[in-house]
């Protein structure tokens, strides 16, 4: 499913501090490799146990920060482009994963992961200096909004969900033949060729070519139950392409399956015949993962975790590969495993969804899986750093366990300021209100004449409209915290009597709680009600910032669709709020050329890396930057 990526016939020896060697005049790299979700607690207990070598390899070669908080709205978006420019939301325009753009009807929603930064980072700055610069999957990298690195790779489109289809084999001499469509998102629908073979020696069929062309020509020659890929050009001139995996259980094939993955390519710009190198010599960008097939039962959790990790592998020989041949001052690379887990399986708090110690930790070992995941690679990263390479390590934010989340859109909905049509659509000429949510927070929008298209708000009732939301959502009274109170019980006689049935004869009136030790049954699950232009602290200036912005208490998170104004939560790990919360804190080690040993002990944040970084490079830092140089990583006295 890869190729392998060649060692340089420079790299004569190891180092002992553990770092490959490359002749003296060759320069050196500064590495910016992101964690995406990995909390500081979760890795030091890991690190403890002997599950992340190569992360303790770094620490102990190099510095390992003690107390490092991200920025709020601690969200990926916002907490990557901290720290590629040491900018908060109000410059990089980065105040959420959801962003609604000024002159677009109150409904519309645009993905932070694919608009620009407001404020210029590291890439780009450094290589207006005369640096050479490349980025590689970085949230904020996206070489088509601007601001981009000499060498760039980045998502691109999905042009077919992942699918698991039935085939139909028929008979043709010594072989069986069948056929699928292949659906395109852009119509240009393919059919791929499907030719079964058995050996002299089998009795089975367990040889297969898959191929887009009835002549299979150039086929490719896949094994029962073995992974193969194909790809193509698409209109665009992009490299698509998808995994999949022939299963039969019969000899005949008269039960064969055959499940692949979405079909996937990536952005990749950079001079020359860039594209083209990082395409015959990678393939087509794979998948980053399938929660919908492996909850359906198409693949198994082992697949699903080659899947995984065939990405992430991708990710660092490509990665490597950049750094190896084109040789940048500076280069960022990102692996979402971590996070990806943790969103599905931070079960650790008793009032989550379908609880219990045998669940949790079957749970937190997919966790530790992802961590170890991660380690692995970085072990491939170290294996090509030499002794004038830096590294820095770092993560977006942690992760907090969530039980319950919030429709603040229903809320509104409940209150008559927002409206649906006859389809379940927001009607966008009678709607006063719109939230958009992401991870623990969410911004409300007013419908407002002159800046949103078809606005019908007045801009001297405003202000009536925002005191009144706010005093909506400061208002808001819940008849019990987290899930239903069913689950609770069937939960605590679960445990008692050694069987998880839910309890239908149980009754307990709701001012029996105290007796289970569960909290207060009214309360409000907003931590924080921030009024724009109010000056009220947490209050995010930007034009992207919603008119009230709602902060959810710890065990909360939003959801942008409709229900319940409190429903049970759908995922089990979230984060988007107060990142002084130690549950939230993110990780930095950093290690290699000009960096001491030891710890970092001051007290630092996310926006400390760019102006760190700047430093190290001798590169001026631009004017919004707002971090500081983290004195320790250039051994300066504290």
């Amino acid at each position: 499913m890869k190729k392998q990526i060649l060692l340089l016939a420079t790299i004569v020896c190891m180092m002992n501090n553990g770092f490959a060697a490359i002749a003296a005049e060759e320069k050196g790299s500064t590495l910016i490799v992101s964690f995406d979700g990995m909390r500081h607690d979760y890795l030091e207990g890991f690190m403890r146990k002997g599950d992340m070598p190569h992360f303790s390899e770094v620490a102990d070669k190099g510095m390992k920060a003690k107390n490092i908080q991200t920025i709020f709205p601690s969200l990926t978006s916002a907490s990557h482009a901290a720290i590629a420019t040491g900018a908060r939301p109000s410059s990089t325009g980065m105040v959420s994963n959801e962003i609604h753009k000024p002159n677009k009807n109150i409904a519309n929603r645009d993905s932070a992961f694919f608009s620009s930064l407001d404020a210029e980072p590291m890439w780009s700055v450094a290589r207006k200096e005369g640096k050479t610069t490349a980025t590689i999957l970085f949230p904020g990298s996206n070489p088509e909004y601007g601001n981009k690195a000499d060498y760039a790779v980045y998502y691109g489109d999905t042009w077919a969900e992942s699918d698991f289809v039935s085939l139909d084999f028929k008979n043709e001499e010594s072989s069986k033949k069948t056929s699928f469509r292949l659906k395109l998102n852009d119509h240009d629908n393919r059919i791929v060729y499907i030719m079964a073979k058995r050996s002299s020696k089998q009795k089975k069929y367990d040889t297969f070519y898959f191929s887009f062309e009835k002549n299979m020509k150039s086929a490719e020659k896949v094994h029962l139950n073995d992974w193969g890929s194909l790809s193509f050009a698409t209109k665009n001139k992009e490299l698509a392409g998808f995994s999949f995996k022939l299963k039969a259980k019969k000899p005949d094939l008269s039960d064969a399956k055959l499940y692949r993955t979405a079909v996937t390519s990536a952005v990749i710009e950079g001079p020359a015949d860039f594209r083209k190198t990082i395409n015959e010599n990678f393939g087509f960008f794979p998948v980053q993962d399938d929660d919908a097939a492996l909850k359906k039962k198409w693949i198994t959790r082992k697949e699903y975790e080659e899947i995984s990790t065939y990405f992430a592998q991708w990710t660092t020989d490509v990665s490597l590969y950049i750094k190896e041949r084109y040789k940048p001052d500076l280069l960022f690379f990102y692996y979402p495993q971590v996070d990806h887990e943790s969103h599905n399986y931070l079960l650790i708090d008793p009032r989550q969804p379908g609880f219990s110690r045998e669940k949790s930790k079957r749970y937190i070992g997919y966790i530790r899986w992802a961590y170890q995941l991660s380690d692995n690679m970085l072990g491939k990263v170290l294996s090509k750093i030499n002794e004038k390479d830096r590294i820095f390590l770092v993560s977006d934010h942690g992760m907090e366990p969530v039980y319950s989340r919030l429709s603040p859109n229903e809320v509104l909905e409940k209150k008559g300021l927002l409206f649906k049509d006859s389809d379940g659509k927001v009607d966008v000429k009678k709607s006063k209100a719109f939230a958009v949510a992401s991870g623990t927070i969410a911004h409300v929008f007013i419908n407002l004449k002159g800046r949103e298209n078809g606005g019908i708000v007045d801009h001297k009732d405003y202000s009536s409209y925002q005191e009144e939301i706010a005093s909506i959502f400061k208002n808001v009274q819940l008849e019990k915290e987290g899930v239903p109170l069913k689950h609770y019980l069937s939960q605590w006689w679960g445990e008692l009597v050694g069987n998880n049935e839910e309890i239908h004869s149980v009754s307990v009136s709701i001012t029996d709680t105290k007796l289970f030790g569960f909290t207060n049954p009214k309360v409000n699950p907003y931590e924080k009600v921030i009024l724009s232009n109010s000056g009220q602290k947490g209050q995010i200036e930007h034009e992207y910032t919603g008119d009230v912005l709602l902060v959810a208490k710890k065990g909360y998170y939003m959801a942008q669709d409709d229900g319940d104004e409190v429903m049970a939560a759908e995922v089990l790990g979230n984060h988007g709020g107060n990142p002084s919360r130690k549950e939230l804190f993110p990780v930095l080690l950093a290690a290699g050329d000009g960096i001491p040993k030891g710890t970092i002990d001051s007290k630092i944040s996310t926006l400390d890396i760019a102006p760190t970084i700047y430093k190290l490079m001798n590169i001026k830092q631009p004017h919004f930057v707002e971090g500081k140089v983290i004195r320790e990583l250039r051994g300066e006295e504290k």
